[in-house]
């Protein structure tokens, strides 16, 4: 896997872990999205090319933004949610990985989509301590198909 599709797993991750929103928290509308996560390293001298995926959210799914978070995450990320507050259609949440990674996220619900900002740290490898910040936006393109 390129270094780019880890980070972006990492973002994946942390929508995963924005597990214990409650439902009557957002008003996001049926349909199919088109998700695009936007990813800044420090120190790096060249643009990380978007990442644009879609999804379709279910009325099941708006009924619950867990099911919304979990949309198109990868399993056993080794990555553990604290410190989880919700105040209407917005959440934040920080995250602490097994692999030493950690960081916080943001996130606000609509009727047409999310925001969501992530900060991570990682210890990084050969090149040390790494920092990213990863924006993804999610809007409403129609019906699921």
């Amino acid at each position: 896997m390129r270094f780019e599709g880890i980070l972006i797993t990492a973002a994946a991750t942390c929508l995963l872990a924005a597990g214990p929103l409650r439902a009557e928290d957002h008003t996001m509308r049926p349909g199919e999205y088109e998700m695009t996560t936007r990813m800044q390293m420090e120190g790096m001298n060249r643009d990380i090319p978007p990442s644009t995926f879609r999804h379709c959210f279910t009325a099941e799914d708006v009924k619950d933004a867990k099911r919304i978070a979990q949309g198109n995450q990868q399993k056993n990320s080794g990555c553990e949610i604290s410190n989880v507050k919700t105040e209407g259609s917005r959440s934040s949440w920080e995250m602490t990985c097994k692999s030493g990674a950690k960081g916080s996220a943001e996130m606000t619900y609509s009727a047409e989509g999310y925001d969501m900002t992530m900060n991570m740290e990682t210890p990084g490898g050969a090149h040390g301590p790494m920092k990213m910040k990863m924006h993804t936006t999610a809007k409403r393109v129609g019906d699921c198909k």
